[in-house]
């Protein structure tokens, strides 16, 4: 399935004589979304990768899949590239499906080694979170995607915990699927501990449906104010360069 985006290798990286990535970058970078039916999602993966300088590839949904570009930075004279999960909490993609991704990859390229990278979920993005946020706010919910790994959920915890410490509100999260409070349960939660003017944000990479999911159960629930995805905030960029470079 096409959606008119080819694979284009030299936007990001020109191979030196040595083989290697430039601008220091140790080995190229490939950015794995899950990808999604909406197409906001795509467009704002591959905005997130123009701004790092990595090529972005999606496991399903959306192309090309990462095995393709990585077999195309192979068949340029790359010999590592880094597969690196655009995914903020370690579940079941980052832990199933990018091993199974590199095999591929290194199967149809022999001699080609990928190198797989962690998420890039981080109590760092609570700051990109809450800027912006107007006046007043009392209460905050940091919505998700959910998963059933409980160290999945108890990340985007911790994540809503930081964001509540640098507002210095009450804070928990909100999942759109798994277990899990939904964001409107945490919504009534903070309303019920007396908070009036509470903010729903977005720890989600890209708008998509489960995005929307999360942010309308928050507005049913009496959220006065929602926040964006993350897309190109500088401190996931910068996660994005701290991952590529320590892989």
């Amino acid at each position: 399935m096409s959606d008119g985006h080819a694979l284009d290798t030299d936007a990001a990286f020109a191979v030196s004589a040595s083989g290697a990535a430039p601008s220091g970058l140790p080995r190229p970078v490939v950015l794995v979304a899950h990808g999604s039916p909406d197409p906001r999602s795509p467009e704002a993966v591959r905005a997130i990768a123009r701004a790092a300088r990595a090529q972005a590839g999606f496991l399903e949904f959306n192309e090309p899949h990462p095995v393709e570009v990585l077999t195309a930075l192979a068949d340029k004279g790359f010999g590592e590239a880094l597969a690196l999960p655009l995914l903020l909490t370690d579940a079941y993609h980052s832990r199933t499906d990018l091993p199974e991704v590199a095999k591929r990859a290194q199967e149809e390229r022999p001699g080609f080694t990928v190198r797989v990278g962690r998420p890039v979920g981080d109590l760092s993005l609570a700051k990109a979170l809450v800027r912006g946020l107007p006046e007043g706010i009392d209460g905050l919910v940091v919505c998700a995607a959910g998963t059933r790994v409980d160290e999945g959920r108890a990340h985007v915890a911790a994540v809503a915990a930081e964001a509540g410490r640098l507002l210095g509100v009450p804070a928990g999260p909100g999942f759109a699927s798994g277990p899990g409070p939904t964001a409107g349960e945490t919504v009534e939660a903070l309303q019920a501990d007396g908070a009036r003017r509470i903010a729903a944000v977005c720890y989600f990479i890209a708008p998509g449906l489960l995005c929307d999911k999360a942010i309308e159960s928050a507005r049913e629930a009496g959220a006065v104010h929602v926040g964006e995805p993350l897309g190109t905030a500088p401190e996931l960029i910068d996660l994005i360069a701290n991952h590529a470079a320590a892989a």
